[in-house]
C-alpha cells in the first residue's frame, strides 16, 4: 500500500501542473498584454496633434495629467499650455472628452499673461474594428468661451480619422474643418498691429489670447493680435473675428511591443481662412513608452516650418487609465 501510495503521488501531482501551469501562465500573459497596450493609442496632442480611429475602451476613464506644450515662436515668444483632459468610454467604441487649456503667454516688450483660454467638449464614434480595412472614426468638438483668455464665441471642428496596419508600421489619416474664433485686437492709430499686409507682423495660430500685443505699430516679429483690427485713419470697417478652418494630417508610427514603446512622425497642414493668406504646415516628431500597466508618457518636438511665422515646440504629458464603474446600468 504505502509503495502504491509513493508512486501515485508524483503522477497525480505532475499531471495537475501540466494543466494548471499553462493555464495561469496564459491568464497571466492575457492579463500582461492587455493591461500593456495602453501606449498603442495616439491621442491629439499626446504626443503629436495626429490621432488614430481607436476610441477609450468602453467603461473606462483616462485622465491626462497635466500634458505641458511649450512653443517658442522665431521673434521670441514663448508660449505654455497646460491642458488636463478626462476621456470616458460612454458606449461601445464611442468615448466623450473635456479638455480646460490654461496658457501662460511672454511675449517681448510685453507684460506676461496667465489664464483660461477655452472649454472644450468633444466625442470620438469608432465604426469598425481594423481588419484587412482600415479602421475609420469621426470625432466632433466644441470650444466654448470659458475663462478670462478665450474668444468671445465658441467654435467648433469635426474631423475623420482612418488608421492602417502595414507591414512596417501603421497609418493615420486625419482630415477636418470647422471654424477659428479670435479676440479683436485693439485699435491702432495709423495702421494694424498685425495681419496679412507688407512691413506688418503676422499673427500667430488662434490658441492662444488675441489681445497681447507689441508696444506699437513699428514692432518687428508676430503679435498675438489675431485679427487685424479697423484702421482708426483709414476708415475700415470692423475686424473679421472669425472663419472657417481646415486642417489634415499624415502620420506614421512604428511600435516596439517588448518594451510597450511607440514611435511617431507626422506633418500637418492648417488653412485658416480670412485670416492668413498662407497655410501653416507642422512637423513632428514623438514617442509614448508604456511605465506602468496604467501610467503612459510621452514626448514629442514639432517645428512649424512653413506659414505666416515658424515656431519649435515641445510636448510631455503623463496619463492614468482606470476602469469606472457606471452607477446607472445599461
Amino acid at each position: 500500500m504505502r509503495a502504491a501510495i509513493s508512486i501515485r503521488i508524483p503522477i497525480v501531482v505532475n499531471y495537475r501542473c501540466r494543466i494548471v501551469w499553462p493555464l495561469a501562465l496564459a491568464c497571466a500573459a492575457t492579463r500582461i498584454v492587455a493591461a500593456q497596450s495602453a501606449y498603442y493609442n495616439l491621442d491629439a496632442g499626446r504626443p503629436t496633434r495626429v490621432e488614430d480611429a481607436l476610441p477609450t475602451a468602453r467603461g473606462e476613464l483616462e485622465i491626462q495629467l497635466l500634458p505641458l506644450r511649450a512653443e517658442w515662436v522665431g521673434d521670441g515668444t514663448q508660449r505654455f499650455r497646460v491642458e488636463p483632459k478626462l476621456s470616458y468610454g460612454v458606449l461601445p467604441m464611442t468615448e466623450i472628452e473635456l479638455r480646460v487649456p490654461v496658457m501662460h503667454i511672454r511675449a517681448p516688450g510685453s507684460t506676461a499673461t496667465t489664464g483660461i483660454a477655452s472649454a472644450g467638449v468633444g466625442a470620438l464614434h469608432a465604426f469598425n474594428v481594423e481588419t484587412r480595412w482600415p479602421a475609420l472614426a469621426l470625432a466632433g468638438e466644441a470650444v466654448f468661451a470659458v475663462g478670462s483668455l478665450s474668444a468671445p464665441a465658441a467654435s467648433y471642428s469635426i474631423k475623420a480619422l482612418l488608421s492602417k496596419t502595414l507591414r512596417f508600421g501603421r497609418i493615420e489619416l486625419n482630415a477636418g474643418g470647422g471654424t477659428w474664433n479670435v479676440r479683436p485686437a485693439p485699435v491702432v492709430t495709423g495702421g494694424t498691429v498685425c495681419g496679412d499686409a507688407p512691413g506688418v507682423p503676422p499673427c500667430l495660430i488662434t490658441d492662444v489670447p488675441c489681445d497681447v500685443t507689441p508696444a506699437g505699430i513699428d514692432a518687428r516679429g508676430p503679435s498675438f493680435s489675431c485679427a487685424p483690427p479697423a484702421s482708426a485713419t483709414s476708415g475700415a470697417g470692423a475686424a473679421r473675428l472669425s472663419g472657417a478652418h481646415w486642417t489634415a494630417a499624415l502620420g506614421i508610427d512604428h511600435t516596439l511591443p517588448l518594451v510597450s514603446t511607440l514611435f511617431v512622425a507626422d506633418v500637418i497642414v492648417d488653412r485658416f481662412a480670412g485670416l492668413y493668406s498662407l497655410d501653416d504646415w507642422t512637423a513632428e516628431i514623438g514617442l509614448r513608452r508604456q511605465i506602468a500597466p496604467q501610467l503612459v508618457a510621452d514626448l514629442g518636438i514639432g517645428r512649424r516650418f512653413a506659414g505666416m511665422t515658424q515656431s519649435t515646440s515641445v510636448t510631455a504629458g503623463v496619463s492614468f487609465a482606470t476602469p469606472f464603474r457606471r452607477w446607472l446600468s445599461w
